[in-house]
This record gives structure tokens, C-alpha cells and sequence, in this order.
């Protein structure tokens, strides 16, 4: 099993000048090794209305001119084979090249060593923080070029500003590093960065060997997350079946937060829209100042400070919810819901002399921003991760059709947004229609899962 823990990091002025160059120099090298990827890209595919596809654009001693053909290794390999030997060993000869594509990985990780050469600066910083740098930029491309499970790529890899690269790794810590400094005070041990004071809210669970180690960036400071793993600990859980008694179904809304099939009614928060008069204040002082001065840093930030107050408000009640909704039940059914097509923009209309007409937008841009502030999608991320945590289960359910129907008879009652009761003319139901939906969504979900059932047998 694996778990992510976090801890705040309290690190003396220079200890704390040398992480912030640390991290600066590594997005410089992300940058430049990413730009070494994206030309190679560009300059092997050629526009199909251009030229035939078998011919490239540049000629090919360009494309392979700064790459060497083989590597020599320079040590014996770590892994071995059943004797206790090492796999590979010193002097043995490796092609950059396989079938005219180029290892980039390896290509890269050895040409380190030229750029220690051409920018000593970058000697002081671990070799291995370094080395997952050039593994970032490998798993950047790969989700760029390689389709998940699902056939989807990422869109293409973006370089990273000062603001957008926030944390840089060691791939190899252990739980030796976690250690007292003289004045017995928790430090964690960060090689080339030597004892760095921490705040250790909670202890490594027994069992729980430490793997790696994340320096991150964030508005208040300084933070190391730590990947820890217990390979005796099974990842998997068995399925709990659901029942109507161990299950409950829950309607995800804007009036109402929570409802779910038990007859609870969970309100909104509105975290965002409680501190958006302040953050909107704040931001218009900003713009009275000039930019990069003191005041304007000062408030910058302010602004920063605010921004995470609120996502950390929300996560944390989000959490505490989950457990909630957890404490009488095994299984939740919970709508599959498609946020990214929730917050879409309105369509543009034209009218008949090419003009725009009015599409509703300003009002939905509205309904945006609550939608945002309500952050469904990150509360459905935490569901899942507390089932798994506690051995429960949640089931998502298509969403189509839930609010429309009424869950005793399953009669068609066709309502707008702003119906928000529930009468079915059949079977005589009167209800909340959120809590029609929730009633609704457990039935579909018990329904499909017993069919699942049916299918397998």
C-alpha cells in the first residue's frame, strides 16, 4: 500500500535561499530539456496538406546532429540476475537510437553531466533531484504522445513559469532521514540541504517504509511529502455487495450540497462566495499599485494567502463530510457527473446580418462560479478515497434522467430548473426533488449492480 503524508517544513533563511534556487534552476532545466522534446517533435512530423508523409521537412543529419549514436556505461548495473550478478556491466555498449527514435531518457539523463560542465551552478544540486527532473519531462511526453487506458492523451506540454513549477523530488529518502537535531527538535535530512526542521504532526505509521520525498512551494511556505509504503498491506479491497440497508444514494446540487436517500439535507458552504468581497477588494488595491514594487508584492501575497484559505477550507470540510456519509453506510451511489461540460461556455449565436446575439452567458457565468466554489469533482475524488481508506465502496450511477423521474414508479415528471418539487400524478408521491433524486439513484444503482450480478453468473 501506498500513502502520501505531508508535513510543514521550517527551514533557516539560507537553508530556505538554497531550496528557492534549487527549484528555480530545476524549472530552468525542465524547460530546456522539454524545448529538446518539443523540437524533436516538430521537426520529425510534417503537415499533411504540405508535403507527402514519408518526407520530413528537415533534413536528417540535422535531426540526429547533437545526439551520439551509442552510450558506454560507466558502472556495473544495480540490478541482477538469480546468481547475484549485475545485469549490465561497466563498458557495455547501448544505442540512443532504436528503429530512428531516440531513447530521450537516457539521452538526457547522460548529457547531465555536460551541463554540470557548461553550468557549474548546478553542481550543488543532488544528482537524483536533478535526474527526476528529466524524468518529469519523460512522463510529460509520454501522456502527450502514449493514449491512457480510456484512448485520451494530454493536450501539449506547456513550459513552466516561475509560479507554475512548485516542488522538486528526491526519488530515494528512507525513514533514516527523519531524525532529532541537537536540541531535539524533528529535522528530515535533505542531502546537499543538510538538517531542515519540520513540523511532525504525526508519526510514520509501524511498517510504513519511507520511498521518496517532495520539496513543494505553496503560499505559506515550505512543505516535504513524503511517499511511504507497506507492501504487507493489500491495496485492494474485497467488493462490499450493496443492499438497500448497507447502501444510501446522495444528489450532489447548488440549494442543496448533500441530499441523500435517509432523508438528510447537507447546506452549500460557499467558501469562495463568503471571501470574495475581500479577495475582491484586495485585488483592486492591487491594481492601484505599480507592478513588482513593494506594496504590490505585500499584496500579492495577501491574495495568495486568501486563495488557500479557502481551497484548504473546502477540502477539509469536504473530508469531514465524507467520513459522515460513511459512518452508517458500506456503499454510496453518487451520480457520474461531467464537471468539465457543466462549466462549459454557451454556445455563440448569429444573427442573420452576422451580428452576436444574446446566449445567456453572463448568467452562467454566475452559475460557473458556484459550480467551481462547489467543487464536485475534487468531492467525489474524496469519496473515493475514503471508501477505499475505510474498506467501503462507492458506486457511480449515470446521471441522466435522475432529476425527471420519479423514483417510486419511475413515471416520467418532466420539471425545469426551477421546479424543485417533486409530484408525481401515478403513484401520488410528493416530495423534495433532490430527495426524489437521491431515493432514485440508489434504486438505479441497486438495480444495475444486481444486473451485473445476473450477467456474471
Amino acid at each position: 500500500m501506498l500513502l502520501k503524508y505531508k508535513y510543514k517544513l521550517k527551514p533557516h533563511k539560507s537553508q530556505g535561499l538554497i531550496i528557492a534556487n534549487w527549484l528555480e534552476l530545476a524549472r530552468r532545466q525542465y524547460n530546456y530539456r522539454l524545448a529538446e522534446r518539443l523540437n524533436w517533435f516538430e521537426a520529425t512530423r510534417t503537415p499533411v496538406n504540405a508535403c507527402p508523409l514519408n518526407v520530413s521537412v528537415v533534413p536528417i543529419e540535422r535531426i540526429y546532429q547533437n545526439i551520439p549514436e551509442f552510450r558506454i556505461q560507466t558502472r556495473d548495473g544495480r540490478k541482477k540476475d538469480s546468481n547475484g550478478h549485475p545485469i549490465t556491466r561497466k563498458g557495455d555498449k547501448h544505442p540512443n537510437i532504436i528503429d530512428g527514435y531516440v531513447a530521450w531518457e537516457t539521452v538526457q539523463l547522460a548529457d547531465l553531466v555536460q551541463t554540470k560542465k557548461l553550468f557549474p551552478e548546478y553542481k550543488s544540486i543532488h544528482s537524483q533531484v536533478l535526474q527526476d527532473v528529466i524524468q518529469r519531462v519523460q512522463t510529460t511526453m509520454d501522456n502527450f504522445t502514449q493514449p491512457d487506458k480510456n484512448g485520451k492523451t494530454s493536450g501539449r506540454p506547456k513550459f513552466k513559469g516561475k509560479h507554475y513549477y512548485n516542488s522538486f523530488s528526491y526519488p530515494q529518502l528512507s525513514n533514516t532521514n527523519i531524525v532529532k537535531n541537537a536540541n531535539g527538535r524533528y529535522c528530515i535530512n535533505l542531502p546537499k540541504i543538510d538538517l531542515v526542521p519540520l513540523v511532525f504532526n504525526r508519526p510514520i505509521p509501524v511498517g510504513f517504509k519511507v520511498k521518496t520525498g517532495t520539496v513543494i512551494r505553496e503560499a505559506d511556505g515550505w512543505y516535504i511529502s513524503f511517499t511511504i509504503e507497506d507492501k504487507s498491506v493489500p491495496v485492494e479491497v474485497g467488493e462490499i455487495q450493496p443492499t438497500r440497508k448497507n447502501s444510501k444514494g446522495i444528489d450532489l446540487g447548488l440549494l442543496h450540497y448533500v441530499v441523500t436517500s435517509n432523508g438528510e439535507f447537507v447546506e452549500v458552504p460557499k467558501f469562495f462566495r463568503f471571501s470574495e468581497h475581500r479577495l475582491s477588494k484586495l485585488q483592486a488595491r492591487l491594481a492601484k499599485k505599480p507592478k513588482h514594487s513593494k506594496g504590490w508584492k505585500i499584496l500579492k501575497g495577501k491574495i495568495r494567502s486568501l486563495h488557500q484559505l479557502i481551497a484548504r477550507q473546502r477540502l477539509d470540510w469536504q473530508f469531514k463530510l465524507a467520513y459522515h456519509l460513511f459512518s452508517n453506510v458500506s456503499v454510496i451511489f453518487v451520480e457520474d457527473l461531467q464537471i468539465a461540460s457543466l462549466v462549459r461556455r454557451c454556445k455563440a449565436k448569429l444573427g442573420d446580418n452576422g451580428q452576436f446575439l444574446p446566449n445567456g452567458q453572463s448568467a452562467k457565468s454566475g452559475l460557473n462560479k458556484s459550480l467551481q466554489d462547489a467543487a464536485f469533482g475534487q468531492f467525489v475524488q474524496v469519496l473515493e478515497y475514503v471508501a477505499w481508506k475505510l474498506g467501503k465502496r462507492i458506486i457511480k450511477v449515470d446521471p441522466k434522467g435522475t432529476s425527471q423521474y420519479c423514483w417510486q414508479c419511475l413515471n416520467k415528471v418532466s420539471k425545469s430548473l426551477s421546479e424543485r418539487w417533486h409530484s408525481c400524478p401515478k403513484c401520488g408521491q410528493e416530495l423534495d426533488r433532490d430527495y426524489n433524486s437521491a431515493l432514485l439513484i440508489q434504486k438505479i444503482g441497486l438495480l444495475s449492480t444486481r444486473d451485473e450480478e445476473n450477467h456474471f453468473c
